[in-house]
């Protein structure tokens, strides 16, 4: 009977000291969170695709009266997909970096209650090196996709050019 009271006195201490880092983080995160993502939030990546898209459906609108009603449809429609696909490598990113800043956000307080507590070094320093790792390798890939795409477009206006 003894080890079970252990245990759930244990379990008890765990789930209450989770509940006050997770409480704990509720504005700040979401204040470092938004301070981690804003930047992906401007218009200045978007800048230049936006541009391009502009020019790309003024050129398809000077072209109504040359090329079917068909054709000119499903010029709208493909430039219409490329905006829809470029919002959505937007989106990913900035989901991305929110998970990373997340994340980054717990393992500070992670680390700060661990260091209150005073446990063994050498696991917190194991863990603060793989804690992210997933998010960090997320974020990286779709700012990856993001700068992929991004060269594509340059490189479909040089060649037309």
């Amino acid at each position: 009977m003894k080890p079970t009271s252990i245990i759930i006195a244990s379990l008890f201490i765990v789930a209450c000291s989770t509940i006050d880092v997770a409480n704990s983080s509720d504005k700040e995160g979401v204040q470092f969170v938004n301070k981690q993502c804003s930047n992906l939030q401007s218009d200045s990546q978007s800048h230049f695709f936006n541009s391009f898209l502009d020019k790309q459906y003024q050129k398809v609108k000077e072209l109504k009266g040359f090329i079917s009603e068909q054709n000119y449809k499903e010029l709208h429609v493909a430039l219409s997909q490329f905006n829809d696909h470029w919002e959505m490598l937007n989106l990913q990113t900035y989901q991305a970096c929110e998970k990373l800043a997340r994340c980054k956000y717990i393992k500070g307080q992670y680390i700060s209650s661990y260091n209150k507590q005073q446990r063994n070094r050498t696991k917190l320093d194991i863990d603060k090196q793989t804690m992210c790792d997933k998010s960090s390798f997320e974020f990286d890939l779709s700012r990856v996709k993001m700068v992929s795409f991004y060269s594509d477009v340059e490189r479909l206006e040089l060649v037309r050019e």
